[in-house]
């Protein structure tokens, strides 16, 4: 019986493995490349990697020094 049990198991996992390698790296590598800033500006947002590094330093700035709000009949006062 657990010799069965066995064969079944090493059939079924061997069904799962790939009998070649599919890839080689191709797609790993176009992934990795589509999340790096272009240096220069892209034709459709007008952003660069400067200019994105520079945004990202003003949005954790905010977080640093927060500016107050205004009154407003949304926020009131206590």
């Amino acid at each position: 019986m657990t010799r069965v049990l066995v064969l079944i198991l090493l059939a079924t996992l061997g069904g799962c493995a790939a009998p070649t390698r599919t890839a080689s790296g191709d797609t790993v590598k176009a992934l990795m490349a589509s999340q790096i800033i272009p240096p220069k500006p892209h034709a459709a947002t007008g952003m660069d990697g400067v200019a994105a590094v520079a945004a990202q330093a003003r949005y954790e700035r905010s977080y640093a020094a927060p500016t107050a709000q205004a009154d407003s009949p949304t926020f009131g006062k206590k």
